[in-house]
């Protein structure tokens, strides 16, 4: 079916052929060959010792050639008066005749000997088409990315030209199929398209162009100075590059005289398309060209004089321009087309968001556009611009006149609100509930962080910020949100520090303190070694304490007003009391053995801790074996707490989940009765070291009570022993395993 359509085209192009052959004969209609041009000419290169057989342009203006008919075949770019090999065939059987050459770079090269057209990409070479007739020859490259080839040998007397067209199905004769669009009766050597779109091609060994028009072929331009013309091809100002297969091979430039380009830009020497340019010729006639895809607008055989072009875009001038033409020439046409960047900001200068700007055009025309809001191409005149931020117009509104290229900063009435909640110390308040409030609308309601709190894109209104804490507002501030803002509020807040010493004036560590606050809650804890008992902060307001110690309590309150309340108190024994505790202290230095601490730096421990169920018990059944008292004990193990012994009213439960047990003890054979917390640690490395410092300081901070930590391990290296050395404010143990030694 192929066949037979390709024979009804040749016998339809024969009969056309004949048809204008007998009216040229006949008539002498110079519509069937018109007059040439006569166009200058210039030797560009010449191969001393090579052929050139078809050529193509480069985007930069370079030649590629073939070396038709020399085997095998190769590709040659001819830059600066030099040759460089770019492509050669993959066997020296192969030869290469057409060259063809896309905006994007692609190469395409034909060989005849296996009747492929090849495409070159980045050095990959593709077949795109396959003749079953082996008859492939010249190649070119419509303005819109088509290619088409021409025979090389003449199909029963005549030469075709095909326009190859993509299939979806790969076959056999390649990715692509061939449609033939004109036979001629005249050799052809070599085709090619202008800007145009035009056709033209060359008759070989008679050294002719021709120009196909209308499916007919008219003389271009007739042989002159040079003997064949075979490969063609249009440079950007639709001149002429071809080459002469007379040895040695040549490459000449055909000018046609006089042609003048005008390439239209903006402001920013950025082609524009479409622009309609009106040119006043020197004889007083005028004539409406408009810019192709780059800007350019070519006048050719154009006559000496004075040329004036007036130039509009979408209907608006945007240049005039008035030249002395005598020559051919490009010039730029530089138009009153601008580039305009709007932002809108807010008073700060931060670039605001989910702003929309409505702008109307020099022309008239209304756009909408986020903010920033990029507008190319606009040309002279005044611009308005509406600025629109959650449906309000927040700037007004303001005119531009479109002169140059503009950056515009557009000022709006949308402000940023930055919040820092302190307590009395100046340091941000923990565990506070911030609520901001803007004209009845709650926009935050959240946990204070200590980072602070940060509001953008805040309208006008009246605000209210009201911290509380532990239920009850600590601060609060109102005021009229015009301006951004940075407010600082100073919590309501106070703490207590209780100071409690014996008869002698010495510090009691372990005193038992009770609060209740101003809020009904309570809270309790234990002095410290320095005897004192610190709160955090608190709800100002009226305290009851309660000091609790062994024979004596005392009951007190307070009015919380200020930031700090210190107050400190003694317990005053009876002189039976201070009578009963000397004869007992003596009785414990004559009888007994002397006083000791809970424990000492090292002795020997008969209990296994092998033969216990974990280390928390073997730890529990030696304090035991020291006739040591366990109050309390937790136990933290893969973050689950389990009390293992008392109430665990006085250990508190931490947040931390580092496996490890914690003892309350206490030892009666000390007058007064001591308690220590030891924090246990079975080790594994050295990290378990700064583990149990962090452990030591929060239990102390905690119960007010001493703190030292057990840490059970294999051996005790020296490098246990050196980092041990740099703790600072701790009192660390060593026990080893098997029978433990402290």
């Amino acid at each position: 079916m192929k066949m037979f359509a390709i024979n009804v085209y040749v016998l339809k192009w024969r009969f056309i052929l004949l048809v204008s052959v007998v009216l040229f004969a006949v008539f002498n209609l110079n519509y069937v060959f018109c007059q040439p041009f006569t166009p200058s000419f210039t030797l560009v290169y010449t191969r001393g010792n090579g052929r050139i057989g078809d050529i193509a342009l480069t985007s930069s203006g370079d030649i590629l050639f073939s070396n038709y008919p020399i085997k095998p075949g190769r590709l040659w770019l001819l830059s600066g008066g030099f040759e460089k090999l770019v492509y050669e065939v993959p066997k020296v059987t192969y030869d290469l005749y057409g060259v063809a050459v896309s905006g994007d770079g692609d190469i395409y090269v034909s060989c005849p000997y296996t009747g492929e057209i090849l495409r070159i990409v980045r050095g990959a070479v593709f077949t795109v088409y396959v003749s079953a007739s082996k008859n492939v020859g010249p190649l070119a490259l419509a303005p819109n990315g088509t290619l088409y080839f021409a025979e090389l040998i003449p199909t029963e007397g005549y030469q075709s030209i095909f326009r190859l067209t993509p299939q979806n199905i790969v076959t056999a004769s390649g990715s692509m199929s061939a449609v033939p669009i004109f036979t001629s009766p005249i050799t052809i050597g070599g085709i090619a398209f202008n800007s145009k779109g035009e056709l033209f091609f060359s008759d070989g060994p008679r050294g002719r162009l021709w120009k196909v028009v209308d499916g007919m072929p008219i003389l271009y331009v007739d042989r002159r100075g040079w003997s064949t013309m075979y490969g063609i091809a249009f440079d950007k100002y639709d001149n002429l590059y071809f080459c002469d297969w007379s040895s040695p091979g040549s490459i000449y430039y055909l000018d046609f005289r006089f042609n003048i380009v005008y390439r239209v830009v903006d402001g920013n020497n950025v082609p524009i398309a479409g622009a309609s340019v009106l040119v006043t010729m020197p004889d007083g006639s005028s004539r409406m060209f408009i810019s192709n895809s780059t800007g350019h607008v070519a006048l050719t055989k154009a006559l000496p004089g004075t040329y004036v072009l007036n130039v509009s875009w979408y209907g608006i001038p945007v240049g005039s321009f008035k030249f002395e033409e005598s020559t051919s020439r490009s010039r730029d046409l530089v138009c009153k087309v601008f580039n305009v960047k709007l932002t809108a900001k807010d008073d700060t200068g931060k670039v605001l968001k989910d702003c929309l700007l409505e702008v109307t055009l020099p022309n008239g025309t209304i756009v909408k556009l986020p903010s920033p809001a990029s507008l190319p191409r606009i040309h002279n005149g005044i611009m308005i611009v509406h600025t629109f931020y959650r449906g309000i117009e927040v700037a007004e509104p303001i005119q531009v006149n479109v002169s140059s290229n503009l950056d515009i900063s557009i000022p709006c009435k949308v402000y940023s609100l930055s919040m820092r909640l302190l307590d009395p110390d100046g340091k941000p308040l923990k565990d506070a509930l911030v609520k901001v409030n803007l004209d009845g609308s709650i926009i935050v309601n959240q946990s204070y962080p200590e980072s602070g709190i940060t509001l953008e894109g805040l309208l006008s209104g009246n605000c209210m910020i009201e911290a509380n804490f532990r239920g009850f507002t600590v601060a609060k501030s109102s005021f009229k949100l015009d301006g951004s803002r940075s407010i600082f509020l100073t919590a309501n807040v106070s703490r207590i520090v209780v100071k409690v010493r014996d008869l002698l004036g010495f510090p009691m560590q372990g005193v038992r303190v009770d609060l209740t606050l101003p809020d009904g809650s309570t809270m309790n804890g234990f002095t410290d070694t320095e005897g004192s008992f610190r709160t955090g902060w608190l709800l100002t307001g009226n305290v009851s304490i309660v000091l609790s110690s062994g024979f004596e309590k005392k009951v007190f309150s307070l009015t919380l007003d200020k930031s700090l309340i210190e107050v400190s108190q003694a317990f005053i024994f009876s002189w039976t009391t201070v009578s009963l505790t000397i004869v007992i202290t003596l009785l414990a230095l004559i009888v007994a053995p002397p006083s000791r601490r809970i424990i000492k730096r090292a002795f020997p421990i008969e209990v296994s801790l092998e033969a216990r169920h974990n280390i928390s018990e073997a730890y529990i059944e030696f304090l035991s074996s020291r006739r040591l008292n366990v109050e309390e004990a937790l136990e933290y193990r893969k973050g689950i707490v389990s009390i293992l012994m008392g109430e665990a009213k006085v250990l508190p439960r931490l947040e931390d989940t580092v496996d490890h047990s914690v003892f309350l003890i206490s030892d009666a054979s000390i007058i007064p009765p001591r308690r220590e917390v030891h924090v246990l640690v079975d080790s594994s490395n050295l990290e378990d070291i700064k583990i149990i410092s962090k452990l030591i300081k929060e239990y102390s901070g905690k119960t007010g009570l001493k703190t030292i930590g057990i840490i059970v391990c294999r051996e005790v290296t020296d490098d246990l022993l050196n980092l041990l050395r740099e703790l600072k404010d701790v009192e660390v143990f060593f026990i080893t395993r098997g029978n433990l030694n402290v």
